[in-house]
């Protein structure tokens, strides 16, 4: 399984004269792929505009075979469309809205021959033909991550519930697809990059580096070409406890709840989904959590009650697992379930990283919690992402 690490290496592509001097300008004429703009490898930036009928096509070169990217239209006072081309000009994948809307954001893996090919239009020329009306300049900024070696396992554990539902902060009260952040309190590392903070919704799904509100949850294996319009929501580094159109917007839901509980390099952040309901109206509502380990950096799944009574009970209708940027692709994503009753209630599943070819020792975290006694002895079920 290859491995990334999340941005280390950032290009940014800039139009307005207020944006950073060191960019390279965009020259003219490159409105066909044909006329692209070859950059020099290892360009910092590149400025220009869009007009209507006007197409940007840059080349960007010298980049490692097989590492992951993210380009992305930082700024801009326009609407964008985003293409990703092969060396023959042939789009291989679009974005409109993927990024601060209504800018977008395209993911990709750098090609055998280290190109990376973008073009630039407006909306709604999703033929990359010049057929918008778009004026304005942008900012298109290009993060690339090299492999890392950290793979994950999981491992069926005796049942723990830290219930923080009178301790916690609640969040999320009357919420259907809405989202929030926090800090965790502590240093979070995720296939292989620091997190400090996290997103989630009452969907069941948390998301590092931005938020993901869609009630519609994914296959993790599939890749992302294979859903259009999806955006970049799967490409965001994303934690799946039981990600399925819940919500806390009826009477006899609760809300969300978030703590950070423990000492300094043993701390641990949990995530309460409290007495959610299915959409759109489930006969019972359920319970549910996910901890995130300081140190070890496990996560920890525990299902108090995921009985619904209807056809979303025991995660029927759910993901279940973690996927990086680009995992489908990079093998980064180890999946439990989806849209399979798998779940039981009182369950709990840990997610535990290991370097490769060497697993790390004990998680110090987990087996704190054995020595307060929240948990037995022995596990029941353990599974491995696939090289």
């Amino acid at each position: 399984m290859k491995k990334i690490l999340l941005p280390q290496i950032c290009f940014a592509i800039s139009l307005l004269s207020a944006y950073p001097a060191y960019g390279i300008p965009e020259i003219e004429p490159n409105n066909s792929f044909t006329d692209r703009q070859t950059l020099p490898s290892n360009t910092a930036s590149v400025n220009g505009s869009i007009s209507p009928g006007d197409i940007d096509f840059f080349k960007f070169p010298g980049f490692e075979a097989g590492t992951g990217f993210v380009a992305e239209v930082t700024q801009g006072n326009f609407d964008s469309f985003l293409g990703f081309l092969d060396d023959k000009g042939d789009l291989l994948g679009l974005d409109d809205d993927g990024g601060a809307e209504p800018l977008s954001r395209i993911a990709g893996i750098v090609p055998d021959s280290g190109n990376i090919n973008l073009g630039l239009t407006g909306f709604a020329d999703i033929s990359f033909v010049g057929d918008h009306l778009q004026l304005g300049d942008y900012e298109l900024s290009i993060d690339t991550f090299p492999s890392s070696d950290v793979d994950y396992s999981v491992t069926e554990v005796p049942f723990v519930f830290e219930d923080i539902s009178t301790t916690g902060t609640r969040v999320l009260e009357g919420a259907d697809d809405q989202t929030v952040s926090a800090d965790l309190g502590f240093t979070f590392n995720f296939f292989g990059q620091d997190f400090t903070s996290v997103s989630w919704s009452p969907n069941g799904l948390l998301t590092f580096d931005g938020s993901n509100g869609d009630f519609d949850n994914i296959d993790f294996n599939v890749p992302f070409p294979d859903l259009p319009g999806r955006g970049p929501f799967e490409e965001l580094p994303s934690i799946a406890p039981l990600w399925d159109d819940w919500r806390f917007s009826s009477p006899g839901t609760d809300a969300g709840y978030f703590q950070t509980l423990g000492n300094p390099g043993q701390r641990r952040f949990i995530t309460q989904w409290n007495l959610a309901e299915a959409f759109p109206d489930s006969p019972s509502a359920i319970t549910f959590q996910s901890v995130l380990f300081e140190g070890s950096n496990e996560i920890l799944f525990s299902y108090l009650d995921v009985d619904s009574e209807d056809s979303q009970a025991f995660g029927n209708g759910a993901t279940v697992g973690i996927r990086n940027t680009l995992g489908d692709r990079t093998g980064e994503l180890l999946q439990f379930s989806f849209n399979t009753p798998a779940i039981r209630n009182r369950q709990a599943l840990l997610f535990s990283p290991e370097l490769v070819p060497e697993p790390v020792p004990e998680p110090a975290s987990l087996l704190g919690l054995f020595v307060f006694g929240m948990l037995g002895a022995g596990s029941v079920l353990t599974c491995k992402s696939q090289k």
